[in-house]
């Protein structure tokens, strides 16, 4: 019997979303360190812009002091994900610090006494303290025009995929979800601090038509990365040097075999793990796959520098899954799941009469997976390279477990948080935060990219408001060593926390129906308090590059925003 497996089969997500991920600034400079972050202070390829040209900016009101209560009780909108777990990738990144306790305004003796801010206890860089509104272009170029044929119509979108030395890497993406058809795919290294560009390449003629959705994984070490394209079953992925621009090889081309299509499962530092499918199970309308009671799909885990060789292969069922999450690849199969070492391809069966595996993520040098046993108990486990259990916690029914901040964190019912220490899985602490019957409290997985060390929890609801607008979000930031709350701000609707600064936070979202606008909205990180929010030009994006707030228009041309870092007053108190 033939089974339709469009939605739930071994065929990967199709990267049509990537474009639409949320976008994380890089690392920049700290605020307290002065006017070096002022962008005006730089002279190459400045200019005054003018502000009729700049991205809207909306004034804003202080809020009450009031706002947490109110943000905690009024209704968002969301739905929490079957598994929240961060990506092995090395994605966009900042290292943020880990935040304290954030008090409301004291008064004493009748005057308000300074904010108190978090303080950071990391030695990792913030983000610009970007206290006031962007006012004008700093730089401007046109990236439509570095490709080898003009971009067409739709396809002048750019994002940053990741950073090097301070440079950000950006790839053409479409303007809007649905708004390119056309085989583009343009990559170029640019000084986010006056718009020059280092190199730039197009990737279209090896791509081909997958190139569209662009997505990029750097190696651990050095300056290599795999770029890889997706759309629905096929892929295609090169190996570029950051440094130069260069194309090392190409990993999944045009010689491949015509006989099967090469799906590309997962990327980590310097592998692939690639199925392939033979063409008879390719659906006629070359987006889903068929199969029947008892195939296999072959699997090989590559070198994505020696594509020849195969670190380790093996079939597998089609109601199995394999996982790769940075050193580890798990492989389920009916006498239950192996763990595979991605570097030697050792395999070690994996103990404890696992029947699922739901999902699985690196923690540090273990690997956390969430598992249903063969007795139909849930429950959340950490291997070593070897397979051996370092320690297990049963789960209830609902619970979630994330990866983030230095925590194992496991999330049940609609509010409560436990925080486990991964190394031997003891609970550090446990807080059920108080929401509403309509809202649902998570962890922004998507913080993982930011690498920061805040635990991040977005509150939301699935009702909606009287006149049929979403609520806001709320954006709470939590400790992770005492899970108490550092901050916590009221943002527009689906939004995501982008960036962390001395005395600000940024939230980023997405709006209209084919999400062709971007919004950044800053925060106090003291009160909560909206200090701006800009958007992007209409079919544009706005994003940072850097330590640089850049919008790109529909035409494909980048604006560097001036903007000012101001300096956190040094009688301002600070959280311990």
């Amino acid at each position: 019997m033939a089974n339709d497996t469009d939605g739930d089969g071994p065929r990967p997500r199709p990267a049509v979303d990537a474009a639409w991920a949320p976008v994380r600034p890089r690392t920049a400079p700290a605020a307290w360190e002065a006017a070096a972050a002022d962008p005006r202070s730089r002279t190459a390829a400045e200019h005054d812009g003018d502000a009729s040209d700049s991205p809207s900016v909306e004034p804003v009101a202080p809020a009450d002091p009031s706002a947490l209560e109110r943000m905690l009780r009024r209704g968002g909108r969301g739905v929490r994900g079957v598994w929240r777990r961060a990506s092995s990738a090395r994605r966009l990144a900042t290292g943020f610090a880990t935040l304290g306790l954030v008090s409301a305004l004291v008064v004493g003796a009748g005057v308000a006494a300074q904010p108190r801010y978090p303080v950071p206890v990391t030695t990792g860089a913030l983000s610009a303290d970007l206290r006031t509104a962007p006012s004008g272009d700093l730089w401007s170029t046109d990236l439509a025009a570095l490709g080898a044929t003009d971009l067409p119509d739709g396809c002048r979108g750019f994002r940053p995929l990741s950073e090097i030395d301070g440079d950000a890497v950006v790839a053409s993406s479409a303007v809007a979800y649905d708004g390119c058809r056309e085989a583009v795919a343009l990559l170029a290294r640019i000084d986010p601090s006056t718009g020059d560009v280092r190199w730039s390449i197009d990737l279209a003629d090896l791509l081909g038509g997958r190139g569209i959705y662009l997505s990029m994984v750097r190696d651990d070490a050095g300056s290599l990365a795999t770029v890889s394209s997706q759309e629905y079953l096929g892929a295609r992925s090169v190996r570029i040097d950051l440094e130069t621009g260069r194309v090392l090889g190409d990993v999944i081309g045009d010689d491949d075999s015509d006989d099967v299509v090469t799906q590309l499962m997962g990327v980590t530092s310097g592998r692939l793990l690639l199925a392939s499918q033979p063409r008879d199970r390719v659906g006629p309308d070359g987006q889903s796959l068929t199969f029947t009671d008892g195939e296999t799909t072959p699997y090989r885990l590559i070198d994505a520098d020696h594509p020849d060789t195969v670190v380790w292969s093996g079939d597998v069922g089609t109601s199995e899954t394999p996982y790769l999450a940075g050193a580890f690849l798990v492989v389920e199969s009916e006498n239950g799941p192996v763990l595979v070492d991605v570097e030697t391809g050792e395999v070690h069966v994996v103990p404890g009469g696992i029947a699922l595996v739901e999902n699985v993520v690196q923690a540090g040098d273990l690997l956390v997976a969430t598992v249903t046993t063969r007795a139909g108990e849930r429950e959340a486990l950490a291997l070593d390279r070897a397979a051996e259990r370092r320690w297990s916690a049963p789960l209830e029914l609902d619970a979630q477990v994330v990866v983030a901040a230095s925590c194992v964190i496991v999330e049940s019912g609609r509010s409560d948080f436990r925080c486990l220490e991964p190394d031997d899985g003891r609970e550090r602490w446990s807080r059920t935060l108080p929401v509403t019957e309509q809202d649902q409290a998570a962890v922004d997985v998507f913080q993982q990219g930011l690498e920061t060390s805040s635990l991040v929890v977005d509150v939301t609801s699935q009702m909606r408001s009287a006149t049929g607008d979403d609520a806001p979000t709320t954006i709470l930031g939590l400790s992770p060593a005492t899970g108490e709350t550092t901050f916590s701000a009221e943002v527009p609707p689906f939004s995501y926390l982008t960036g962390l600064a001395r005395t600000v936070g940024f939230a980023g979202s997405f709006v209209g129906q084919d999400f062709s606008k971007t919004v950044v909205t800053a925060f106090d990180l003291a009160d909560g308090r909206r200090l701006w929010q800009q958007d992007s030009p209409p079919q544009g994006s706005l994003d940072f590059w850097g330590d640089t707030l850049v919008s790109v228009d529909a035409d494909g041309v980048a604006h560097g925003l001036r903007t000012t870092a101001d300096v956190v007053p040094a009688t301002a108190e600070a959280s311990r």
